[in-house]
């Protein structure tokens, strides 16, 4: 079994120092797409991003007005790894909760170097916010040793909810098969929300494999599928699809960012996607209070 360091230098090698090189060092779309405080509003210079065109003040002046940030000095990064049996399923070479631990890791790593403290849900066991290396490898043994966890993924998100007292960056790193929306919106209305929603091609649609045994890691049920028939492999593709959407639309009604994670890719594309997605992300500043 792979230990905590040898996780951590595995990530540092493989995802953290080729982002390095990519972004040179600017992870300014992930840690601050919207977890900015708003320092004035003034007239539109050349270079200024149009998605922060304040128009109120524009149509009040008649003349184009932004937004201009101030960022906060310290961040706080939450993660909340889902450990529930069905995030332990992969068709491909790593399962669902081996990618969201990667991933959650990662954030944690960079989140770390930038001087920032970080907390985590992982697998059922909270682990309070700090700073130092000594957090990441906790959240690394958290997640090598964390058990399949049968909690709701509803419950965790209120335990988080709970716990983050102050405004925080918050990763949801699960599959959300679990009924989630009213916690989601509970805790996107105080904090800044990635919903990281991890998916492997198989859950999407079945390969033409025979007849396979199909076990429910949730229940213990089992189910046996001729994967040859058309009509099976389409029935089976457009129920996913339905559910898959559905997913999608109760992640952005809730106020979460979403972003997708499938098993056959590895982590630094899935975090350069999400950077620019990021980047991209309407500002939900909130004001300075006076």
């Amino acid at each position: 079994m792979e230990t905590p360091e040898a996780l951590l230098r595995r990530l540092e090698l493989k995802v953290v120092r080729p982002l390095d090189g990519l972004l040179f060092g600017d992870y300014r779309g992930v840690f601050y797409g919207k977890s900015l405080e708003l320092a004035e509003v003034s007239p539109y210079a050349p270079g200024d991003e149009a998605e922060r065109i304040d128009w109120p003040a524009t149509a009040r002046t008649g003349e184009l007005h932004v937004r201009r940030f101030r960022e906060e000095r310290e961040l706080t990064l939450w993660l909340l790894l889902d450990g529930s049996p069905s995030m332990r399923f992969g068709s491909r070479r790593r399962t669902k909760y081996a990618l969201a631990s990667e991933l959650a890791l990662a954030f944690a790593y960079i989140a770390l170097r930038h001087g920032n403290r970080v907390g985590g849900v992982v697998s059922g066991r909270l682990l309070p916010p700090r700073g130092g290396r000594p957090v990441a490898l906790a959240l690394a043994r958290a997640a090598l040793e964390g058990l399949p966890d049968p909690t709701p993924l509803g419950e965790r998100l209120d335990l988080l909810s709970r716990v983050a007292r102050r405004r925080s960056l918050v990763f949801v790193l699960s599959d959300f098969l679990d009924p989630f929306y009213s916690a989601l919106v509970r805790l996107a209305a105080r904090h800044d929300v990635v919903a990281v929603l991890v998916e492997d091609p198989w859950e999407r649609a079945l390969p033409e494999a025979g007849l396979l045994s199909f076990l429910d890691p949730e229940t213990g049920g089992r189910v046996e599928v001729n994967t040859l028939d058309p009509r099976v492999r389409e029935a089976y593709r457009a129920r996913a699809e339905a559910l898959r959407q559905a997913r999608f639309r109760e992640i952005g009604r809730a106020g979460a960012d979403l972003l997708l994670a499938s098993t056959e890719m590895e982590p630094v594309p899935l975090l350069l996607g999400l950077v620019e997605r990021r980047r991209r992300w309407p500002f939900k500043a909130r004001k300075v209070s006076s």
